[in-house]
């Protein structure tokens, strides 16, 4: 996969680290010529000094066999430009950091596939944490709100261990994603048998994740 990521800082750094030590292509794009050299001193990817709000700087990145965008800035106009252009130039998969909650509505209007607004973000993972049965983590929410993303460890004295997958009768709104088990990703099937310790990847609408979630952690 080829990705062109437009912003240096914490997250664009870490997240081009991440990808590039998967094996993915990365095109970095930041503004400040000191940090740019900085980042590709550290990292094994190509690194483009510019604005990733204009169409040259994007061009010189490889937008035209971009996979993916990725626009994480500090500036909400330069993230949606960024991803605007990306559209245009038919990239398949656009996806932007939203810093001002007001400015989400604007990403979703110009067909972003992913608008990650930071605030809200923190704010939701706070809640949880808060509210949310014990052993349970929330990832993020998706939609606008309407699903969630939740890890889940499993409880030794759940109900669910024990069983199969297509035992677990789980709610219509409610996937497993994926488990990990003993540091080992395993694809779930419906014959896979859950067992005590497990971490579980459930997605699905908030109300209906909730619910699981307390019967795998027994809360």
């Amino acid at each position: 996969m080829y990705v062109v990521i437009v912003g240096g800082g914490r997250t664009g750094f870490r997240l081009a680290k991440r990808l590039s030590e998967r094996g993915h292509n990365v095109a970095l794009i930041e503004k400040d010529e000191k940090r740019a050299n900085e980042i590709a001193a550290q990292l094994n990817v190509l690194v483009i000094k510019g604005n990733g709000a204009e169409l040259d700087v994007l061009k010189d990145a490889g937008i035209q066999r971009a996979d993916a965008l990725v626009a994480l800035t500090d500036a909400d106009e330069v993230n949606l430009m960024s991803c605007e252009l990306a559209k245009k130039m038919g990239v398949p998969r656009v996806i932007a950091r939203v810093n001002e909650e007001e400015h989400a509505r604007m990403f979703e209007t110009l067909g972003i596939d992913v608008a990650i607004s930071i605030p809200s973000t923190v704010v939701m993972i706070f809640e949880k944490v808060v509210t949310g049965p014990k052993g349970a983590y929330s990832l993020l929410g998706i939609g606008g709100g309407k699903g969630e993303v939740v890890e889940v460890v499993v409880n030794p004295e759940s109900k669910v261990v024990g069983k199969t997958i297509k035992e677990l009768d789980l709610p219509k709104d409610v996937t497993i994603g994926i488990i990990v088990r003993n540091d080992e990703l395993v694809p779930p099937r419906g014959d896979t048998v859950i067992q005590a310790g497990d971490m579980l990847t459930i997605l699905g609408k908030p109300s209906a994740v909730l619910k699981f979630a307390k019967l795998v952690t027994k809360s």
